[in-house]
């Protein structure tokens, strides 16, 4: 599931994206402009994808006796360095717009520093991610607008792997731990309690779709196994991708609904893993220079999810000299040229704070031309 999962991270990332720079497309291509409404959708794939990797990273833990600290460890320095980096970036953005506006006018004018929006406890809170437990309202990206209206789900996601910690301390019991939570949080969708808007639990079920779908391919239940024939497989496929498809207006409001379809989604495309591997190995360029751009993005989608609601502001500058908003081209290079300026940020940051497993997995992925080697 390597590949496939990293084509669907790419996609959810490249989803968001657009759903925040949906403006731009709203003359150009009022098809990209509706799609791109949806893009809040991106958010439960990513917890989907990040239920079924921690499922089996947490498994991986257990069957080699490791520590539940040692999992700790890598879950925190996978999202926090990249995550303090990344607010860095998005503090010093203004400055650079502002630099190269006045390269062009001949005048500086310095923007807001944007250190003052907090005092010293809600910078406190913001880089611990606990700013999310001030949240009032199931709008917990309203307590990160000020500086990046993303950083919410990294709050969402850090709690899940406190959980699975917690959960990991109860050795051969872990799954039982997982499962109480599980049926805790869909009680909780039946018989709603007044608990913290920015807790865990309310997310939790979106995870546990990817959870249950790891457990279902440790049990052997994969798409392959089940649907025996070639062509009754592609038939699966195509209805569950046409439902996928279809659920996204009608699912829009509803993110665990959606979350199941995804999730049934995977299981049904997950022999499509070995074709894309038999792509990315083989020999023939074209078809391997379609695939990797798209494993590219997958791998950075960290980077891109973190920096592109700021980022984009840079090649926006340039392209609105030379092409106007009725040009379709315009949104592209604005995202084209967003995704480059994310590049170097996961080559030079992200890359650092991966696993040694996840880099190995990386280097696996992200090789070079068929027959190259690395």
């Amino acid at each position: 599931m390597v590949l496939l999962l990293e084509l669907a991270r790419g996609l959810a990332a490249l989803w968001v994206f657009f759903f925040h720079v949906k403006s731009t497309f709203e003359v150009a291509s009022p098809g990209i402009y509706q799609l791109s409404g949806y893009g809040s959708l991106g958010v439960p794939m990513f917890f989907v994808i990040s239920g079924y990797v921690i499922a089996c990273s947490a498994e991986s833990c257990l069957a080699h006796g490791k520590s539940p600290l040692v999992f700790l460890k890598a879950r925190a320095l996978r999202i926090y360095p990249t995550f303090w980096a990344s607010v860095a970036v998005v503090l010093a953005t203004p400055y650079l717009v502002a630099l190269i506006s006045a390269a062009k006018s001949g005048g500086y004018e310095a923007p807001e520093n944007m250190l003052f929006r907090f005092d010293h406890v809600e910078w406190f809170n913001f880089l611990l991610l606990s700013k999310v437990f001030w949240a009032t309202t199931d709008d917990l990206q309203a307590e990160f607008n000020t500086i990046n209206s993303v950083y919410w789900t990294l709050a969402i996601e850090f709690q899940f792997y406190l959980v699975v910690f917690l959960a990991l301390n109860f050795r051969q019991y872990y799954r039982h731990a997982i499962a109480i939570v599980s049926g805790v949080a869909l009680l909780l969708m039946v018989v709603p309690a007044e608990i913290n808007k920015g807790l865990f639990i309310h997310y939790w079920p979106s995870f546990s779709v990817g959870v249950g779908l790891a457990y279902l391919h440790r049990s052997g239940f994969w798409a392959g196994r089940v649907l025996r024939s070639k062509a009754t497989q592609f038939v699966a496929m195509v209805l569950v991708t046409a439902l996928l498809i279809g659920s996204v207006a009608v699912l829009e409001g509803n993110h665990l609904a959606f979350a199941l379809c995804f999730g049934v989604f995977l299981w049904a495309v997950s022999g499509f893993e070995k074709f894309l591997g038999r792509i990315k190995n083989g020999d023939n360029k074209l078809y391997f220079w379609l695939l990797e751009p798209w494993l590219m993005l997958g791998a950075m989608s960290y980077s891109v999810y973190l920096l592109h609601g700021k980022l984009n502001q840079l090649p926006h500058m340039f392209v609105r000299q030379i092409l106007g908003p009725e040009s379709i081209l315009y949104g592209v290079l604005l995202v084209v040229g967003t995704l480059l300026l994310c590049y170097p940020f996961y080559l030079l940051v992200e890359r650092r704070f991966l696993s040694k497993g996840y880099k190995r997995i990386h280097q696996e992925v992200l090789t070079g031309a068929p027959g190259g080697g690395v």
